[in-house]
């Protein structure tokens, strides 16, 4: 009887995405040249707010960090509309949506006073949603990437637990040791009014250590269950040092207020996506040979890249004196709520025709 010969095992997929440069520089630490500018070039710290610090630096700080916002934002459009295998899985909803979103922003912005303000509020509120989200999805590709276990949605979980903990725990610190970042900002000294009592007196800081044993405890059940992996330290740094990058981009919120932790956070966001949307469009298209107009730009990144960054910054800077204008802030709201939605549709690890690209076993 013949003897079958087992098929060779499978070669386990490389732990970075890209390469550790790329990946550490467009990924993990994107946003270190923008905080070094912000805080060290322009001075921009906390006592902004508090009357002392210039209002240029600030305003030098947001519009830069609103520039790269706007470009990453239309990248979502260009592999929505761009790519007909992405556009044809939910066609309807990428006709219907627009329409549904502009109308609703349109009328709260005719509405105006308190509907408008709530619709404010609620992009607010889902931008950190989805910001923070993105990062889970980078670290749950990392651990799909690496296996052993890491994949499972078991450990999912963890991560997210993990994540959302140091989120709470970083925005009760930051309330209680940074409350007077809040006084020069109309909003954010309403938000102060309304939590000052819940920072006042000893029992504040009974729940900052109540958060701070819940997020250790958090903190060793993951550790425990990460280092059950059969990985050796070279192929776990690609999850650790973004998850490093991660808790260093919240302890910014702590070091120099929530206004400098938010924008650097912000251009975090748009920078890896920025990057991810390279890669991802150059490992998809090579691999089927789509033709196409987005095929032929995300194919090619090094002029790409460029290009169309400089197209979407140029856009920014000649609507710079209708930023007030109704139309604009409806667009601009609308184009933000579209790229919430759109990027939770398309953005699926576990679907093959997303997997795949990444390297995703």
């Amino acid at each position: 009887m013949r003897r079958l010969t087992p098929p060779p095992p499978t070669a386990r997929p490389r732990a970075w995405l890209r390469s550790p440069t790329w990946d550490l520089t467009l990924l993990a630490f994107c946003w270190l040249p923008f905080y070094v500018w912000a805080v060290f070039g322009l001075g921009l710290d906390g006592s902004w707010a508090a009357g002392v610090g210039s209002r240029d630096a600030l305003a030098w700080a947001t519009l830069v960090a609103l520039a790269i916002t706007y470009v990453h934002r239309h990248y979502t459009f260009l592999l929505v509309y761009g790519d007909g295998e992405t556009f044809r899985r939910r066609a309807r909803e990428f006709v219907l949506a627009p329409l549904l979103v502009f109308a609703v922003v349109g009328l709260c912005r005719g509405t105006g006073g308190m509907v408008w303000k709530l619709l404010l509020v609620a992009v607010g509120a889902w931008n950190v949603w989805h910001t923070l989200m993105q990062r889970f999805g980078i670290l749950r590709i990392y651990a799909g990437k690496a296996g052993c276990g890491l994949q499972e949605p078991a450990h999912g979980r963890r991560d997210l637990a993990l994540l959302w903990c140091s989120v709470i725990f970083v925005s009760w610190i930051t309330l209680l040791l940074r409350a007077e970042t809040f006084a020069g900002q109309a909003n954010a000294r309403l938000l102060l009014r309304v939590v000052r009592p819940l920072i006042s007196g000893t029992g504040a800081w009974a729940v900052l250590a109540v958060l701070a044993a819940g997020w250790l405890a958090v903190l060793l059940y993951w550790l425990r269950h990460e280092m059950r992996a059969a990985l050796c330290l070279r192929e776990r740094l690609p999850r650790w040092t973004f998850l490093a990058s991660t808790l260093l981009l919240l302890a910014v919120f702590v070091v120099h207020g929530p206004i400098v932790g938010y924008l650097c956070f912000g251009v975090a966001h748009a920078l890896e996506y920025v990057a991810f949307v390279h890669h991802f469009g150059q490992q998809k298209f090579a691999q089927d040979g789509a033709t196409g107009f987005t095929a032929s730009l995300l194919r090619r990144p090094l002029w790409a890249a460029p290009l169309l960054i400089g197209v979407l910054l140029t856009a920014f800077i000649l609507l710079r004196d209708h930023r007030g204008a109704d139309l604009y802030l409806v667009y601009y709201l609308g184009t933000s709520l579209l790229h919430f939605l759109f990027d939770g549709w398309i953005w699926k690890v576990r679907r093959p025709e997303v997997r795949r690209p990444l390297g995703v076993a």
